[in-house]
């Protein structure tokens, strides 16, 4: 009987222990404050730490408040881009890192993320063609 009281605690302890640890570790930081967007530098640090930490689709959201938030910042958009596909290369998601890779050889003008976009686009076809083999 006492065994199994210290098998159930200990389920209880196990779960509730995941349950904190899963629903802290997948939270998006703010992306707004007081009903304003932070600054490009913010949403910056943000998809990094949240990239950092595997948490892609939070990097992904970070990156997409650049891009509509600051729709004039052309160099702040293009990086946003690249760094959403790289977000969906990690992911393994190849065909939508593909549309921000092109986007970024395609429509922006900043030559460092036109070479790595081009350099990712190549990756992406090495990857599809080792997951056809």
């Amino acid at each position: 009987m006492r065994k199994n009281l210290y098998t159930y605690l200990s389920l209880i302890i196990i779960l509730t222990i995941s349950y904190i640890f899963l629903s802290c570790a997948s939270k998006m930081p703010a992306l707004y404050k007081d009903g304003k967007p932070l600054t490009i530098i913010e949403y910056d640090k943000i998809a990094q730490k949240e990239f950092d930490n595997d948490r892609f689709d939070n990097a992904i959201t970070a990156y997409e408040a650049i891009i509509t938030n600051y729709p004039d910042k052309l160099r702040a958009s293009t990086w946003a881009h690249y760094e959403i596909g790289f977000c969906y290369y990690v992911k393994e998601e190849y065909d939508k890192a593909e549309i921000y890779f092109r986007k970024v050889t395609n429509e922006f003008q900043e030559p460092a993320a036109k070479k790595l976009a081009r350099d990712m686009l190549a990756k992406i076809v090495e990857a599809k063609n080792k997951k056809k083999k």
